[in-house]
């Protein structure tokens, strides 16, 4: 799910980014990116590779924006300054942010938004 994730965010940036830049600013493509990508993400992450965690799924999908955000954030300020104070293109920016992201987004999955509540021995219901 993780590979696939990842293709799906890059090729996402990859084509609107192709199809869109002469128009408009790297940074609102990126953020149009991000709301595919996000989404694809999310229902992959919790059906496939973690599973429901017993929380609310609007609980998760808050949790999982709260993992995201910041990264997009971060990615939203280095994509700009990157393109210009670098000799690297927005594909380039993106492959290296993507690596980084791979690492910081499972970890906060596993350990965040999609963490299974652990209850004490003995707080199980129990059948008569």
């Amino acid at each position: 799910m993780g590979g696939w994730n990842t293709l799906f965010t890059y090729v996402s940036f990859s084509l609107l980014y192709y199809l869109l830049s002469p128009g408009l600013h790297p940074s609102v493509i990126l953020a149009l990116s991000y709301v595919l990508a996000s989404v694809n993400g999310f229902l992959g992450f919790r059906f496939i590779v973690f599973g429901a965690s017993g929380s609310h799924p609007l609980v998760e999908y808050l949790r999982y924006q709260a993992v995201y955000l910041p990264l997009l954030a971060l990615n939203l300020v280095l994509l700009p300054l990157l393109l210009q104070h670098t000799t690297w293109n927005a594909y380039v920016i993106e492959a290296v942010f993507g690596a980084f992201s791979i690492v910081v987004g499972f970890l906060g999955n596993k350990y965040f938004t999609f963490r299974r509540t652990s209850r004490p021995k003995g707080s199980a219901e129990q059948s008569p």
